[in-house]
Order: structure tokens, then sequence, then C-alpha cells
């Protein structure tokens, strides 16, 4: 369950964001409300969310503070802000991808709903796309160790040493993925072997080809870079060894169910 905490000065407003949302049946708990900046950060040293909905205009430290604070302790914190109309545009120069999403006064509860369901699901697809990733590399150490126990000596000697070529081709994938030249025979020739014993031994140790890893590699940093609006879609597509951006487009929604612009879109 994803957990969200909420800062907000006015307390009709904050009672009304506490009791008038169903934030349990979203999937999201509350951790708790706080009157300010300062109040809200000291409660994410007790606690992290996942989420903060949090309104401009507080005391002692208002909400443009309170992101780049919590962003600067917490950076995989995702931010909403509350914005009165006054507020709006100076909120969107200063804030740029800061937030997730950006919702109007006066509130208005299914708009409240609405904003968060949306968060709350882009936030779980790029979760499960980076658990995915994690329980492939664990799998990938875990998996040679298990298939070694009762081998003879020789056979032990042989998966040990095809763990260490896996893993020599990892580093080398994660230093080089991004060129575009990029082909398997550099990555075998890092590591002498054959393309082929090179791919049929790191399907067994990864549970992925080579190819699937590499897309896997482009697409996280595919991401990360489309978070910030000053680097052009074509420019991201390059910068990950992409010639064809129709290409990445299919690879990156394929990844995680959104194209590069409805992705961007989100932070924009």
């Amino acid at each position: 369950m994803l957990k969200l905490l909420i800062a907000e000065d006015v307390k009709t407003v904050r009672d009304m964001l506490v009791k008038a949302i169903p934030w349990e049946k979203m999937g999201i708990k509350l951790l708790g409300s706080a009157e300010n900046g300062e109040e809200a950060l000291a409660w994410l040293e007790r606690e992290a969310p996942d989420l903060l909905l949090t309104d401009i205009g507080m005391p002692r430290m208002n909400g443009l503070e309170l992101i780049a604070a919590v962003k600067a302790r917490k950076p995989s914190v995702r931010c909403i802000i509350l914005s009165g109309l006054n507020e709006f545009e100076h909120a969107r120069q200063a804030v740029k991808l800061q937030v997730l999403e950006y919702v109007l006064k006066p509130i208005d509860p299914q708009e409240i709903q609405t904003v968060f369901m949306r968060a709350a699901s882009q936030l779980r697809k790029e979760r499960e796309a980076r658990q995915e990733s994690d329980f492939a590399l664990q799998s990938a150490k875990e998996k040679l160790p298990n298939l070694m126990e009762g081998l003879p000596a020789e056979e032990w000697a042989g998966s040990l040493k095809k763990k260490k070529l896996v893993e020599q081709a990892l580093q080398y994938l994660k230093e080089h993925y991004a060129r575009r030249e990029l082909a398997l025979s550099d990555v075998s020739g890092s590591v002498g072997l054959s393309d082929k014993y090179l791919n049929v031994i790191f399907k067994e140790v990864t549970g992925m080809t080579m190819n699937h890893w590499i897309i896997r590699l482009r697409m996280e940093e595919a991401s990360r870079l489309l978070e910030n609006p000053g680097i052009k879609i074509y420019e991201v597509c390059d910068r990950i060894g992409y010639t064809d951006q129709d290409h990445f487009r299919e690879s990156f929604k394929k990844q995680y169910g959104l194209t590069p612009t409805e992705f961007r879109n989100r932070f924009l």
C-alpha cells in the first residue's frame, strides 16, 4: 500500500482531505497531516511517504521549500501541489519536474480522488518495472549457487566460472548500453567467448537474453531523462542508443505502458 503525507495549514481544508477522501479504498495509507512544512519535514524523518500532498502558501516553510527539502532527503517521494489561482503559474515555473500533479483550490474531493488514482497507478507501474529488474538481477545472483549444490567439484568450478563471466558481461553492458553501435559481439569479445555461448550462459544465469537486458537498461535511463523537460524526446532516443524514434516509442511503451510523450506529460 502506498503511503501519503498531507501538508496543509488551513484546518478545514486539512480535515476535509483527511476525512472526505476514501484513501484506503484507493490503496493509499494516510500517514498523517501536518500544519506546515516544518512539521511535514519532521514527519519525513520518522517515516517516509511515497506521496506528498502539499499546499503552497504555508507559514514557516511554504510548499515549494518543503518539496525542495523532501527531494534532497528522499528523491523517490512524489509530490502533488495544492494551489490557489494566484499561486498556480508561479508554482509551475518554480517546481517544474518536482510534482506529479497540480490541484487548484477550491478543492473538489472527486478531483482529488481522480488525481491520486492516476498518480498511484503510475507509481505502481514504475515500481513493478523496477521490481522485475531487481528480481531478475537477484535471480541471476542466486541461480547458479543453487544449481551448484551437489555437483562434482569440476562442474561446481565450471559453474562459478560461468557466473563470473556473466557478471563481467553485465558490467560491460552497464558501461556501454547507450552506444548506438553496440553489438552482442562487443559484449562477448569483452569476456572472450562466442556470441552464442555467452548468450546461453547469460540466459541461464539471469533468466534474460542480452538483448532483453540491454533494452531494460536503456528504458530505465530513458525514463530518468524524460523527467527533464529540457531534454527533447529525440535527444533521449539518441542518448540511449536508438536511431529510430518509432522503435524507441514501441520499446518504451512495452516497458512502462505509456509512450515517452505520455510519460513526460505527467511531469509538466
